[in-house]
């Protein structure tokens, strides 16, 4: 690998930790001192041994993003989550995007304030979960939002210029003191998945195909992964996770490479109810069919790494239509969106009451399907 992340981040992480102490406070201790903490392996490989083996295992995590943060009619109350109160288990993934931290914001984009989301991440790691992280960030010289797309230049301005790239590597920076500040309460890296750039194939954010050169695309990623190997960041797996493609060739068209990547996904939903339940399951099984494929050729692990339909107007969408998906195709965890709390229509997994609960508790229930049940309720 031209970056060996497992490596060369063991021998940074240590110059980093002074930095990142003074950004984010330190990890509560509750241990009792195992004296194992030194003896564990490298906590990148460790997840990604983790989720082959559920992957062979034809066993796939599920995933919904934003889970304890906030609900369907609920925001920042200590131990709630939509998933664990219709099944009685937490989703055995979460998922959480960076958005505005780049700019030094206290809260993200959907307004998940950055310290109750690194508590939350330890605490499903503490569990035995995985956290995965997207990244929905401003332009870092022109503040644009991600969905502003008016700029043809956009990426090129960040990865061929020294302003553009000083810029980037501020925002860089931010990332990494996060990731370096997720430990557990040994003082191990916590290991997480990063998914930057994703949906490149589609036009809707300024990193799209329709927006800049396979090059430039490129360079965001070669770039991100010198910043974050300079800083010591070892405890990131890379997720690469185009939307729906028509043919291998559009998938790995923009490809950043082997020694950029670890997982393959899709990133593909369910438009139009029941009407576009045909044309889900077609495009959604060609996309996942070959990001499986080129998974296989190259050793790496292969997901579902966003889905869903929103507002759940087809009541046994889970077990009818997405779970056939995953038995054909065995994606190591499948991540469906969030329950907004300000959108009484924006939601992915039932809350309590909704005509498509008790399918969903059948389709956790599933031995297919890798959940988190609840020690404590």
């Amino acid at each position: 690998m031209r970056y060996d992340i497992h490596t060369y981040g063991a021998v940074m992480l240590l110059a980093s930790l002074a930095t990142v102490a003074d950004a984010y406070p330190a990890t509560p201790s509750g241990c009792g001192g195992c004296g194992n903490c030194h003896d564990a392996p490298p906590p990148s490989a460790t997840l990604l041994e983790r989720l082959k083996d559920s992957a062979r295992a034809g066993k796939v995590l599920f995933g919904h993003h934003d889970d304890t943060a906030y609900g369907h009619t609920w925001r920042g109350e200590e131990g709630r989550s939509d998933v664990l109160e219709v099944t009685d288990s937490y989703p055995a993934m979460m998922s959480w995007d960076l958005g505005g931290l780049e700019c030094g914001d206290s809260v993200n984009l959907d307004g998940v304030l950055f310290d109750l989301m690194r508590r939350e991440s330890l605490r499903q790691n503490a569990r035995g979960g995985v956290n995965t992280f997207s990244w929905h960030l401003r332009h870092p010289l022109t503040d644009a939002d991600c969905w502003t797309v008016t700029d043809p230049q956009a990426v090129h301005s960040i990865v061929a210029t020294p302003e553009g790239r000083e810029a980037y590597a501020r925002q860089l920076d931010r990332l990494a003191d996060f990731f370096l500040s997720l430990t557990d309460c040994c003082g191990r890296p916590v290991e997480v998945i990063f998914r930057p750039w994703h949906e490149h194939t589609g036009g809707w954010f300024w990193w799209g195909a329709q927006h800049c050169s396979p090059d430039d695309y490129r360079q965001l990623w070669t770039l991100m992964r010198e910043r974050f190997d300079s800083r010591g960041v070892g405890n990131v797996v890379w997720a690469y996770s185009p939307d729906r493609c028509n043919d291998a060739a559009l998938y790995m068209e923009r490809y950043p490479g082997d020694e950029y990547v670890d997982i393959l996904g899709a990133d593909v939903y369910h438009f139009n109810g029941a009407e576009g339940t045909a044309q889900y399951l077609e495009a959604a099984g060609r996309t996942l069919a070959i990001a499986t494929e080129e998974a296989r050729k190259r050793g790496k692990v292969a997901a579902f790494t966003e889905t869903g339909c929103e507002s759940l107007p087809i009541a046994d969408w889970y077990t009818a239509v997405l779970l056939p998906l995953l038995s054909a195709h065995s994606p190591a965890y499948v991540t469906v969106w969030r329950n907004a709390d300000d959108k009484p229509q924006h939601f992915y997994t039932p809350y309590k009451g909704h005509p498509a609960e008790a399918d969903f508790t059948e389709f956790c229930r599933n031995p297919a399907i890798r959940m988190l049940p609840a020690k404590e309720r």
